[in-house]
């Protein structure tokens, strides 16, 4: 069959943009014409082995707008069975709401931006026209799903959870070993991984730290002010060293639909703490591991141990790559035109 995808960007550097390689990839293994229709292709990945690019002009000042006004442009111009879109444009059979909806996330993370920021209303009316008009929406977590039926009214909600690259991410004790010498942890360490600190709430992570505890901030954000016992290491391109040296995951995030460092930390078998606001908490393997206050953090990091790495990295094996992908393209032969 003749697929369709659709996105901002063709890169490895972001969840969705992983997702969108890694579903190209699969497509084609599976002896489908793949077209990626998309304003930006890495370098290294213009030779994508089966991979047709189309490009998509964009006008700076409005990007949004014009972005989705090329997406509707090209898609007019080229018959293909499916079209998979996973960004706020309008023209999909199939829409992968990866970010969940706009409006979700302004009301539980931004509550005074919603009603102020002109770009903010214009990505709210574009997700609303992206989800309208496809056939199906595909939702990476029930908490997703529940904001496109609410605040767009979804005709159809499937939902997909994200996969984790298990060889990747996976517990590997010479990297611990090497890490922590490195750093120099000689006691518990938790880690943070995100960037957008305010959102993901790293306020929440620093005070509910016991003592004798060390935590890593993983994320491109300045440093903010915090005590000796939180170190910050920047942006990384190699999250899963950090993780496998670590004892435990925190992110009391205030929004995510899902947080794939949670699945991540899983599969190198350490907890992954968070909050109800993350989709991801619906895979978590305990139910404790699920918090509110700073004082349910601080009352989980009690509960963390060794002995957990075996159910944690059991739990995040139950999701990989290709299972989310076959679903995608189960849907998009559904709704092939």
């Amino acid at each position: 069959m003749k697929f369709a995808l659709v996105h901002r960007r063709f890169t490895t550097n972001g969840g969705t943009e992983r997702y969108l390689v890694g579903l190209a990839r699969f497509l084609v293994g599976q002896g489908h014409e793949v077209t990626v229709l998309c304003n930006e292709v890495r370098e290294d990945l213009r030779a994508e082995p089966g991979v047709r690019f189309v490009h998509l002009p964009m006008w700076r000042p409005v990007k949004a707008l014009s972005l989705a006004l090329s997406v509707f442009r090209a898609l007019r111009s080229e018959r293909y069975d499916g079209i998979l879109g996973l960004g706020r444009h309008w023209g999909h059979t199939v829409y992968r709401a990866g970010g969940g909806s706009h409006v979700d996330y302004l009301r539980r993370a931004h509550p005074i931006r919603r009603w102020l920021s002109p770009g903010d209303w214009l990505d709210s009316l574009l997700d609303r026209l992206a989800v309208r008009s496809a056939r199906v929406c595909i939702a990476n977590s029930e908490l997703g799903a529940a904001g496109l039926r609410s605040d767009h009214g979804a005709p159809r909600v499937e939902v997909i959870y994200n996969g984790v690259d298990l060889q990747r991410f996976r517990p590997d004790p010479e990297v611990r070993r090497a890490v922590r010498e490195e750093l120099g942890a000689d006691g518990r360490v938790a880690i943070f991984v995100g960037n957008g600190f305010v959102r993901k709430g790293l306020d929440v992570a620093i005070a509910a730290l016991p003592a004798g505890w060390t935590l890593w901030v993983v994320g491109g954000d300045p440093p903010v002010p915090a005590p000796p016992s939180v170190r910050f290491l920047g942006s990384r391109r190699d999250p899963e060293r950090f993780l496998q040296a670590a004892d435990v995951m925190i992110l009391p995030t205030r929004y995510d639909p899902f947080a794939n460092v949670c699945l991540e930390a899983l599969a190198c078998g350490i907890p992954a703490l968070t909050t109800r606001a993350n989709g991801a908490s619906e895979v978590v393997p305990e139910p404790w591991m699920v918090c509110e206050a700073v004082e349910e953090f601080r009352a989980a990091f009690a509960r963390v141990t060794p002995d957990l790495g075996p159910a944690c990295r059991r739990a995040a094996e139950a999701f990989t790559p290709e299972r989310s992908y076959r679903r995608a393209l189960a849907l998009l032969s559904e709704t092939s035109s």
